[in-house]
């Protein structure tokens, strides 16, 4: 999940240690929940679903349509789509077709399979398919350029891969003659002429017709799955080195999913609307194990993110995981919509979300909101709440982030309007739940307290959140120098992330622990929490805190140029392109203004000095992010060099 929350500033020799009412650890809270959702392996945990809820929708997706008929003419296009859905039961019998389809492809128990598509209903049942054989499941980041996918097929020594689309099976063409183990390519879009070689998603269910008896054989095969088996090699995004091999086994996950469930009140009448990548684990386990363990309906989300807005309003969504820029966005899409109001409706919405904040400090405080509150509240719902809520739908009960940090400022205005964010905490190699914020018990700022069976200590010299726990990795593959680095002999496991634990053991993290910036003068800066703070303000879409070895620090800001552009025609600049907006005078002197009000509350010399305008944002297709949304400073650094030198160019006296 890999969920950062920070608080203000990081460990420095110039910092006092925490105060003794600080926690080094966490007590162990029990695993306790009922025993239908105990299960041996995943494949069994979904089964168990289908058996108690065989009719009940599973899983539900839009079926392009694009071609009609009108009154006896010839076809038109059609932009429309419509929703498809299948039920428990006949997803189960995807999963089995795709299982015995793989089988008869020469896929057994401990061979490795490769899935390489977004996500979408074909991914599950692949998943879950070549599980239920024994095969291990490797995801690959449907981004992913040829040359990383081969590195993932070999260092797995993949028999099969599932591919999307005739694009992603160019992509694995260009590198097949350097994939020894690789046999198969299954394209799941399999409409059209497929290239020689390749396996059409549709052939695999014609080699599905199974012989009398081969079903009752593949049941007994799967349940004799234990816990400590491999499921998965999930490899890191890696901002970095080389991506690793997480292996992880069946009871890593399930642990995941129970202590989920036990943590939060997923029931069977929940909706999730499924559109992160099932190549990371926060989707994975908590879109996908999570629901389908429970008995709830996924929903899978357009391939375009423009369509995700819609999405939310015609599904009408319970639950979604999804990454605080999400969040973050929406924020900043009201905060602009308000201040361009009129007066009085600014001065509405101002006390509304007064009320917002009253209400948030009563649930710190253990206190009942008053009956002239609840009135206040009631009226405020009315006037304002509701309208942001239906953007989402109007049934949200709880969002999930994870997978970077989220601001508190953010998650207060969620909570004020009725839509609570949980926020998570974990690492791909943790599977990857370590904490989590409860209903009942929630601080933002926080990932809250460790989930069940899960212990958390603060290394005393580091400041390093160490976790041991079920959840933690069997190793990294085919690397066990690596795992012996990270993993104790006792079983801590080092997360490489900086935190403290407040008064009852809910865990707060500062920032990662090859972060930290370290000044010329000693001082040390964790960038993390003044990124976070930039990312509230409407004008700014991306900020990288840099100055490691340098007299001060200095931010890259890429602005959000839609917002931006609003502002400067509103200012009487001319409409012009982003390389040039972001030499304006003027706009530079609007984000240097943004900068100094959102950052206020840092120590002076953790503040950037100084700021340089990106003429676009950072993008995984030039290799700056990772496929999980990540900065790779040593790419951003070399191909933004010159605005890097405008940073820290001249010399300055230190504070």
């Amino acid at each position: 999940m890999s969920s950062h929350a920070p608080t203000r500033g990081g460990p420095s020799p110039d910092m006092p240690s925490p105060p003794p009412s600080r926690r080094m650890e966490t007590d162990l809270e029990p695993l306790v929940i009922p025993d239908e959702f105990r299960a041996g392996s995943l494949v069994e945990l979904v089964h168990r679903t289908v058996l108690r809820h065989p009719e009940k929708e599973a899983l539900r997706w839009k079926l392009p349509r694009t071609k009609r008929q009108t009154g006896g003419g010839p076809a038109e296009d059609e932009e429309a789509a419509e929703w498809r859905s299948v039920t428990y039961r006949d997803m189960w019998d995807w999963i089995a077709q795709v299982a015995l389809g793989l089988k008869h492809l020469g896929i057994a128990d401990g061979d490795s399979v490769c899935i390489m598509s977004r996500t979408r209903p074909a991914w599950l049942a692949a998943d879950l398919g070549a599980m239920s054989l024994g095969a291990v499941t490797c995801p690959i980041y449907p981004s992913s350029e040829p040359g990383q996918a081969a590195y993932v097929i070999n260092n797995v020594k993949a028999r099969a891969i599932f591919v999307e689309n005739l694009q992603q099976h160019a992509k694995i063409e260009k590198v097949r003659g350097e994939c020894p183990s690789l046999e198969h390519v299954i394209v799941i879009d399999d409409r059209g002429k497929l290239p020689a070689g390749a396996v059409g998603f549709d052939h695999i269910f014609d080699l599905a017709d199974a012989e009398p008896g081969e079903l009752r054989r593949w049941e007994e095969g799967w349940r004799e799955f234990g816990r400590d088996r491999v499921a998965t090699i999930v490899h890191t995004s890696g901002t970095t080195a080389t991506p690793k091999g997480v292996v992880l086994t069946h009871g890593n996950i399930l642990h995941n999913f129970e202590a989920g469930i036990q943590a939060v009140d997923f029931n069977e009448n929940d909706l999730f609307l499924s559109f992160l990548p099932l190549s990371h684990m926060t989707e994975r386990a908590a879109g996908q194990i999570v629901p389908l363990g429970r008995g709830c309906g996924i929903a899978y989300a357009e391939p375009a993110i423009e369509r995700l807005a819609a999405n939310m309003a015609e599904v009408r969504p319970s639950v979604m995981v999804a990454v605080p820029r999400l969040y973050e966005r929406l924020y900043a899409r009201v905060m602009s919509t308000v201040e361009a109001s009129p007066p009085l409706r600014q001065r509405i919405f101002l006390w509304a979300q007064g009320l917002g904040r009253q209400h948030y400090q009563n649930h710190l405080d253990g206190r009942e909101d008053s009956l002239w509150l609840k009135a206040q509240m009631k009226v405020a719902d009315r006037l304002v709440f509701h309208k942001i809520r239906a953007r989402t739908g109007g049934r949200v009960r709880y969002f999930v982030s994870g997978g970077a940090p989220l601001s508190r400022e953010v998650g207060e205005f969620f909570y004020a309007m009725g839509m609570l964010i949980l926020e998570g905490y974990g690492l791909t190699e943790t599977a990857p739940l370590l904490s989590i914020n409860r209903p009942g018990d929630f601080k933002f700022g926080t990932v809250g307290r460790p989930v069940a069976e899960t212990e958390i200590r603060i290394d005393p010299e580091t400041g390093e959140v160490l976790a041991r726990g079920p959840q933690i990795m069997r190793g990294y593959h085919n690397q066990p120098e690596e795992t012996a680095r990270v993993i104790e002999a006792d079983g801590w496991f080092h997360t490489g992330d900086i935190g403290e634990l407040d008064e009852i053991g809910r865990i707060i993290i500062t920032d990662r622990l090859k972060n930290i910036i370290v000044l010329a003068n000693g001082k040390n800066v964790a960038p993390a929490p003044m990124e976070i703070a930039m990312l509230t303000s409407r004008y700014i879409a991306q900020a990288v805190v840099l100055g490691d070895q340098q007299p001060y620090t200095g931010a890259l800001i890429a602005p959000d140029f839609e917002e931006v552009g609003t502002w400067a025609a509103a200012n009487g600049l001319a409409e012009m392109p982003p390389e040039q907006l972001v030499e304006e005078r003027a706009v530079q002197k609007l984000i240097e203004g943004e900068v100094r009000a959102k950052l206020d509350g840092f120590a002076v010399w953790e503040r950037p000095r100084r700021v340089a305008l990106l003429p676009r944002l950072l993008t995984e297709e030039e290799g700056e992010l990772t496929p999980s949304l990540k900065v790779k400073l040593r790419v951003v650094k070399e191909k933004w060099a010159d605005r890097v030198a405008h940073l820290f160019g001249e010399e300055e006296k230190a504070e």
